[in-house]
């Protein structure tokens, strides 16, 4: 055991981010599988409720082994609050999304994000957001009319929900990166579980369906895969930088559509993966600017400083 450690953590960090954010792609689709059943069936605040509670059930032994304090101690409690709030939001508008729409359809919609990302450092950060940012993500949207197609097919609420969720998520996963630089991987997932479990306790129980003994069955396996793809996601934050990790997000599709077809017959339509390679070349266009405009400010600092 202790061998297959050191060979492990003799690989370079990059390469151990890539393959933990590989791994959480793949857990995250099984996750999908999961909670597709349920949500067949229950609403999306009680699904967004149980899928947490169930996550934070697992946590319980790291809680246990970590202790308490350790476990929640944190300088940014701020941020994990506003990442937790934002996230149940997010959540709830795809758990609407994923009864109405294939698993690959969903996926391929979620490649959007960095293009979110762009528009809101425009809109709200003040950043300088040059031309060629702005045509890839122009192109981004192009993929995306590509796969819902708007005329030629219909315009329905699973996907409208898609698209208001994925700028939600890509705004939680920024702040989880940030938080990242200063807490661990175990804090921010445990902090994440607490504050969604509070925020959509409220309108689950207002809005509360009492679930079957097998759809607790299936949540249990949910909150299993949720919180172990969260814990990979983050370990992946933390060794590699997140423009690196872009491209292994495509993987998320293959894993998706491969599920979709053989447990639920969905058969995604040629469009689908052709907007998706549109909207994937976009957004990692959009992450290389973001790479060459940091390194760029990188360099600008260190010319700056007097001790350079």
């Amino acid at each position: 055991m202790s061998a297959l450690v050191d060979r492990w953590m003799a690989l370079s960090p990059n390469l151990r981010g890539i393959l933990w954010v590989a791994l959480s792609g793949l857990v995250f689709a099984l996750l999908n599988v999961f909670t597709l059943i349920p949500a067949r069936h229950l609403n999306p605040y009680t699904m967004a409720f149980l899928r947490y509670f169930f996550g934070a059930l697992f946590l319980l032994p790291l809680v246990m082994r970590l202790g308490l304090a350790r476990s929640l101690t944190t300088n940014r409690i701020g941020l994990h609050v506003s990442r937790g709030a934002i996230h149940t939001v997010g959540m709830m508008l795809w758990f609407v999304a994923l009864p109405l729409t294939t698993l690959a359809e969903i996926t391929a919609l979620g490649f959007t994000g960095p293009i979110f990302v762009t528009i809101g450092a425009a809109l709200f950060l003040r950043e300088d957001v040059r031309l060629r940012r702005w045509l890839a993500v122009i192109v981004g949207f192009i993929g995306a009319m590509i796969i819902i197609r708007p005329g030629f097919s219909s315009l329905h609420i699973g996907v409208v929900c898609i698209l208001l969720s994925t700028p939600i998520f890509s705004a939680s996963n920024l702040i989880s990166k940030a938080l990242a630089r200063t807490d661990s991987a175990n804090t921010i997932v445990i902090w994440q579980n607490i504050v969604i479990v509070i925020c959509a306790a409220p309108a689950a129980f207002w809005f509360w369906q009492t679930p079957s003994w097998t759809d607790l069955l299936w949540f249990l396996a949910a909150g299993l895969c949720g919180t172990l793809g969260h814990l990979c996601q983050q370990r992946g934050y933390q060794l590699a930088d997140i423009t690196l990790l872009q491209p292994i997000g495509f993987l998320s599709l293959i894993w998706n559509t491969l599920l979709g077809y053989f447990l639920f017959f969905q058969t995604p339509d040629v469009w689908t993966f052709v907007g998706a390679a549109v909207i994937f070349g976009s957004a990692l266009y959009i992450s290389h600017r973001e790479a060459v405009r940091r390194a760029q400010i990188k360099t600008a600092d260190s010319k700056a400083s007097p001790e350079s």
